[in-house]
């Protein structure tokens, strides 16, 4: 898992609500093929909560025993022992305080019940987030519906124009790639990543962007290059308003009856 320089921009707490008594965030990200395991349901965080009474190895171990890298891991939400559940670990990611799941955690936990609080309300916030969603056409799930193909295939051909980049990148080193070509162009992390970032929102903070290529077939990297959209709507809705929402348009209004 490689630690990104705008973790923090790129995943979002699901709301006020999944925020308890330490100020534990229950995030969601998916950058790709950057995206360790293969973007499975699991988590990742910050090394020092690792061995914590927040994040430890599976007991009988002892809470001070530190989760391993790809292995089951007990998050106990703010430290509760009565507030805990297993996941897949598979490393180091956002600032401390925060747990990022992926879309298929949030997938698979949300259809399940007796959540802890944290996760439940989590859910919750997601399901209340997506209900607009779910109300408009989703163009990446449903890319042959005539109103959609203009913009999947700009979709399409992005990522489509990044792939021999990204290949050539990867092959040949960032430094090798990055030597003949401009600034705008060059690229960071792994070649996922723009080098120079170009995300910018009204606070100032800036970013780098995920590149097109990234996102693994199926997915296309949304509006200001944080994360990968699926056209799912209870996660894509979970990266912001703003993100996935290119990829939804209204769905045509129902015929009166006669």
């Amino acid at each position: 898992m490689l630690v990104k320089l705008a973790i923090a921009l790129c995943t979002l707490p699901l709301s006020v609500a999944s925020v308890y008594a330490n100020a534990t965030q229950l995030t969601i990200y998916d950058d790709g093929l950057s995206c360790p395991g293969g973007c499975d349901a699991h988590v990742v965080f910050h090394p020092a909560m690792n061995g914590t009474d927040e994040a430890h190895a599976v007991p009988p171990n002892p809470k001070s025993a530190k989760c391993a890298l790809g292995e089951p891991c007990e998050l106990c939400f703010d430290g509760d022992p009565t507030q805990c559940i297993v996941v897949t670990y598979r490393g180091s990611g956002p600032p401390t305080g925060r747990f990022d799941f992926t879309p298929a955690f949030y997938k698979q936990k949300c259809a399940e019940a007796d959540l802890p609080k944290a996760l439940s309300s989590a859910c919750k916030d997601l399901r209340s987030s997506a209900r607009k969603w779910v109300r408009r056409t989703s163009c990446i799930a449903n890319s042959n519906d005539p109103a959609c193909k203009s913009r999947m295939k700009i979709a399409r051909d992005l990522s489509e124009q990044d792939q021999p980049r990204f290949a050539h990148c990867k092959e040949s080193g960032e430094s090798v790639f990055n030597s003949p070509v401009p600034e705008f162009a060059q690229r960071a992390e792994n070649c996922a990543y723009e080098k120079f970032g170009t995300g910018r929102n009204s606070r100032g903070e800036t970013w780098r962007r995920l590149l097109p290529a990234v996102c693994r077939p199926g997915t296309f990297v949304g509006r200001d290059g944080l994360d990968c959209c699926s056209g799912d709507p209870l996660t894509d809705s979970g990266f912001g308003p703003r993100e996935c929402a290119g990829y939804y348009i209204p769905a045509p209004a129902n015929p009166r009856a006669p």
